[in-house]
């Protein structure tokens, strides 16, 4: 076991789990192999040295998360807070590099299982929990940050979706967030959602109720996130160090 600071690391030959004894965050990589670089003008026989690739525990991903959902139950999520599931998929593929991707080519690796977080019927954002494993049901990889909300957040989430659901409250958010907007559209009020900060924050933890929706960019490029509290005042938690001058979008350059 290795520390370092907040953070306890324990290494094993096959991979490393960090625990950040701060938030709570977990994440668990595999080592990677290391591959002598070959000699100037030589061919690399890289491919070759690696280990094998690992196989999936199934091609479908419904039983994927269906066994995904049950481990990470047991490993403390509480399964009443899980609001749905959704996979990524790790692939492998080869041949020239002029032709790019050639999905026909390309060989099914592992899925990931991604946890989606509710309480009573709202979405929690920023929090996470996910695992992959191979075809002999070991784990690849997993993550998760999975904080306790306060009761109170939950309550003026639950108060604040009422008070969204008026006709004349949610214009009141729309015409609020087209405010907050820098220039771009803002064509709905959004949904109630509750934030929290991130994994990596170290400070006071925060957790707040709130309305989001996107203010599309007046340049063409990422759209804006924003979060009104239920005064219809803008929301910034103490991990977002972004300034209003740094998130305005830029014109696109031809």
């Amino acid at each position: 076991m290795e520390t370092n600071g907040p953070y306890q690391r324990h290494v094993g030959d096959k991979g490393v789990f960090m625990v950040d004894t701060v938030t709570g965050a977990t994440l668990a990589v595999p080592t990677s192999p290391t591959i002598p670089k070959p000699p100037v003008g030589q061919r690399s026989e890289a491919l070759s040295q690696l280990p094998a690739l690992p196989e999936p525990l199934s091609t479908d991903p419904v039983k994927h998360n269906a066994v995904a959902s049950q481990y990470l139950t047991k490993a403390g999520v509480p399964a009443k807070e899980i609001g749905g599931t959704h996979v990524t998929t790790t692939m492998a593929g080869g041949g020239p590099i002029a032709s790019g991707v050639q999905p026909g080519k390309s060989k099914l690796l592992f899925y990931t299982t991604h946890l989606e977080r509710k309480l009573n019927g709202i979405p929690v954002e920023n929090s996470y929990a996910f695992v992959a494993f191979d075809k002999n049901g070991n784990v690849i990889t997993q993550g998760s940050y999975w904080p306790a909300i306060p009761a109170e957040v939950v309550k003026q989430a639950v108060a604040l979706k009422a008070k969204l659901a008026s006709p004349s409250q949610r214009s009141g958010f729309l015409a609020a967030a087209q405010g907050a907007s820098f220039g771009g559209e803002v064509k709905d009020a959004g949904e109630v959602r509750i934030v929290h900060t991130g994994f990596d924050h170290h400070g006071k933890f925060e957790a707040k109720a709130v309305v989001t929706t996107t203010a599309k960019s007046a340049f063409g490029g990422k759209a804006q996130v924003i979060r009104l509290d239920e005064s219809q005042a803008k929301v910034k938690l103490a991990d977002e160090t972004t300034t209003e001058a740094e998130a305005v979008d830029s014109p696109k350059i031809k």
